[in-house]
């Protein structure tokens, strides 16, 4: 009885395994679209099936789209100028070559940049931050650049200038990146330091 009853719910397309397998197909499926969108749309390495960040890379794909929508003519393979980025340092009283070799380290100076953690534009700016700095166009240069010079700015005066734990800040958080003593960074952050500021860098933290 037991056997006739399941080829029956399988006939009609209601047996409970049948279903959560096409739920899970379909949730693959989504999120596979999600992260490949990503990758070229962003221009990032991104595993297809990664379930890190969806919230913040379907923010940032859709605010893409937004600006997409805006600047139809602006969304080709270019890049930000070195002096513009040195422009925006000197008005936010920031040294320019190193608010320089910190967006290309970012970004490579694409403003339409994502990452596989959602983070948009040129000072790759996660969405969070984006609307707490009140950067309505994160994928617009001159925005990002602002947003990510007052950003960076917050960070100059909280470590006193020190450039090597403001730029593992910038990527790590500041939650996980002490005013004084000792670090203990992952190791994505202690490259991204080095990157920036060179192979004896995190020595003189």
């Amino acid at each position: 009885m037991g056997k006739r009853r399941r080829r029956r719910r399988r006939a009609r397309g209601d047996d409970p395994r049948g279903v959560l397998l096409r739920a899970g197909l379909v949730v693959l499926g989504a999120l596979a679209a999600l992260n490949l969108a990503v990758a070229e749309v962003g221009e990032s390495h991104t595993f297809l099936l990664s379930p890190r960040f969806v919230a913040e890379k379907a923010q940032a794909l859709q605010r893409f789209a937004a600006h997409r929508a805006r600047h139809p003519e602006a969304c080709g393979g270019h890049k930000v100028s070195a002096a513009q980025v040195r422009q925006v340092a000197r008005r936010h009283g920031l040294p320019p070559e190193f608010l320089l070799k910190l967006a290309r380290t970012e970004s490579a100076l694409k403003p339409h940049r994502i990452s596989p953690a959602g983070a948009m534009g040129v000072m790759q700016l996660m969405p969070g931050t984006a609307r707490e700095l009140e950067v309505v166009d994160p994928f617009h240069p001159g925005q990002s650049l602002d947003g990510g010079a007052r950003y960076l700015k917050r960070l100059w005066r909280r470590y006193g200038g020190n450039r090597c734990r403001v730029a593992a800040a910038y990527n790590a958080g500041p939650g996980r990146v002490p005013k004084r003593g000792a670090l203990r960074l992952p190791a994505e952050t202690r490259g991204y330091v080095r990157k920036i500021l060179g192979a004896k860098a995190l020595e003189r933290c």
